[in-house]
């Protein structure tokens, strides 16, 4: 992550225009000179392209023979769950007649590559999305109201957050796909070489349990404060709200972020990380970092998906060596609360596609229950599922290791909360305004000069978008 104490350039603003974004997500904005209104024009081809069936639960899309398809989508932690994904991706296609091609980016570059086609007007058909990136993009995004609704009477009600996520005023834009939960691993062995009888329940418990192995030199507890799209953006919000700071008020209209509680917040990470209570190596972390600390033995605990503790136990890899001492638990509680933030995905159909019945009949036969929990049992608890009727993964009820991860998927909270999700809470998102508030502090050890910063940077993007 950049030098967060360095002054701004002359004129900088954090209000990013299209071009703007996709140079800070480096990509050459001079390159891609389609712009709003090529996107405009191309809905004209997104209207019903194949034929459906209406039954007693909506109309069900299908494939228009000889179709081809392209989805986008991240590289998952657990690699056999895109290896499911993939294969039926193959077997919808050779049961069609059609061609739907997966392609895979890693996290950190599905942002960028998104913007790029949006800017452009071309690309994949459908694009998975990560938190509020609908809202966000709401202009490249067909309406697939009829077809969400229709999931909704298959699949009954859909969890909260993925449907704030996906649906953009009255519009569903994004089709809810999952949540990736994130919870805490760590290795019981140092926790009882620390004197530890227990994990820790709250954000000062967290940082009496960093004191407690610091002083045996035990391992450290670490966590992202780099520009980690799923690791830092689930630990910090939930520091924040749970102090109870806010970064807008929850009509969206008016930041907070200045506040006594965010004071509070912001002081705690200021203390754990001064005293070396978290490690102070994560300030350049990315999603991948931590895992491969846990893994080579260099951190005791961390906040990540289920994926260490799938890799350590689960995974036939020579490599792992904590199967027997690694756990899990769920995120521990602030003076004003208990909130958690999930790693969220759903799909969107893009409005340049020629081919948007296909892209619904193949969205619909991966949502389906049958094929939605192989998929669920591949990634062996890493994800879970958005509407009420899919079921969860069936090694959650043989392994209650990975119950920490089932407990916070109902305490999930977006960014940008408690206002509803919208282009500002997603431009706040992507530009890390509150992992970098906490990077800035812990950095510099002045709260308030980074919550400052923070606040101007949140009132450029919140009244820019008023």
């Amino acid at each position: 992550m950049a030098d967060q104490s360095k002054p701004q350039p002359s004129g900088w603003s954090p209000v990013w225009d299209r071009r703007e974004f996709l140079k800070q997500a480096g990509i050459a904005a001079g390159s891609l000179a389609v712009g709003p209104a090529l996107l405009e024009a191309c809905g004209g081809s997104s209207a019903g392209n194949g034929t459906s069936t209406t039954t007693a639960t909506g109309t069900i899309p299908k494939a228009r023979a000889g179709a081809k398809v392209q989805l986008l989508q991240w590289v998952s932690f657990v690699p056999a769950a895109d290896d499911e994904f993939k294969r039926q991706a193959a077997e919808f296609s050779q049961a069609n007649n059609v061609t739907v091609t997966i392609q895979t980016v890693s996290g950190d570059q599905l942002q960028p590559k998104t913007a790029a086609s949006v800017e452009s007007g071309s690309g994949p058909d459908i694009i998975q999305m990560q938190y509020g990136w609908p809202h966000l993009y709401d202009t490249a995004i067909l309406d697939v109201t009829d077809f969400v609704n229709t999931l909704k009477s298959q699949l009954g009600t859909v969890n909260s957050v993925n449907d704030a996520f996906c649906k953009v005023g009255s519009k569903y834009l994004g089709i809810p796909y999952c949540q990736v939960p994130n919870a805490w691993s760590y290795r019981t062995d140092l926790w009882q070489q620390g004197g530890l009888t227990k994990f820790f329940t709250t954000w000062d418990e967290l940082a009496a349990a960093g004191k407690a192995l610091k002083s045996k030199s035990l391992a450290p507890i670490a966590v992202s404060l780099g520009h980690a799209y799923g690791d830092a953006i689930t630990m910090w919000y939930p520091v924040l709200w749970d102090f109870g700071g806010r970064e807008v008020s929850s009509d969206g209209k008016k930041v907070t972020i200045n506040s006594k509680e965010t004071l509070a917040a912001v002081n705690w990470a200021i203390d754990t990380f001064k005293n070396q209570y978290i490690s102070q190596n994560t300030l350049s972390w990315l999603d991948p970092d931590n895992n491969q600390a846990y893994h080579s033995g260099l951190i005791t605990a961390t906040l990540n998906g289920a994926s260490i503790y799938i890799k350590e136990v689960y995974k036939n890899d020579t490599n792992h060596k904590f199967a027997a001492v690694t756990d899990n638990a769920p995120m521990p509680k602030g003076p004003q609360g208990l909130e958690t933030l999930n790693l969220i995905f759903n799909h969107a159909i893009m409005k340049w596609t020629q081919e948007a019945d296909t892209c619904k009949a193949f969205l619909n036969y991966v949502m389906q229950p049958a094929n939605y929990t192989k998929w669920l049992n591949a990634s062996v608890g890493y994800n879970a599922g958005p509407f009420s009727k899919l079921a969860s993964a069936d090694i959650f009820t043989t392994d209650k290791k990975l119950k920490a991860f089932q407990d916070v998927v109902g305490t999930g909270k977006w960014p940008g909360w408690p206002a509803q999700p919208s282009k500002a809470t997603a431009q706040s998102q992507v530009q890390f305004v509150i992992v970098d508030m906490f990077a800035k502090a812990c950095t510099s050890g002045d709260a308030k000069t980074a919550i400052a910063d923070a606040e101007q940077k949140l009132k450029r993007i919140y009244e820019s978008a008023a």
